[in-house]
């Protein structure tokens, strides 16, 4: 069973939504998402964070559990990694 650490971070596997919140709040700034682009990646974000808290809450996640939010943080960073498209939508 994986341990659940501070903001949802699995431990050792995955980035934390605090992370990933500033990376795209720095994203933004760059001009590299939109701004309803970055409110979706923030909403989907909690999501992720609001299942990490659910699943961690008896202290301990199943390996399916943290597989879950492993993926849902890597399908985030590659989201983020994504080469911006013709610009911001403003």
């Amino acid at each position: 069973m994986a341990q659940t650490g501070i903001n949802g971070q699995i431990g050792g596997a995955g980035t934390s939504v605090h992370d990933n919140n500033g990376r795209i709040d720095r994203e933004r700034a760059a001009g590299r998402l939109s701004r309803s682009d970055a409110r979706r990646a923030k909403a989907e974000n909690g999501i992720t964070d609001d299942l990490a808290q659910r699943y961690g809450s008896d202290g301990r996640m199943t390996d399916a559990e943290q597989a879950e939010i492993t993926n849902r943080n890597n399908a985030m960073q590659s989201i983020l990694n994504a080469p911006a498209r013709n610009g911001p939508k403003r």
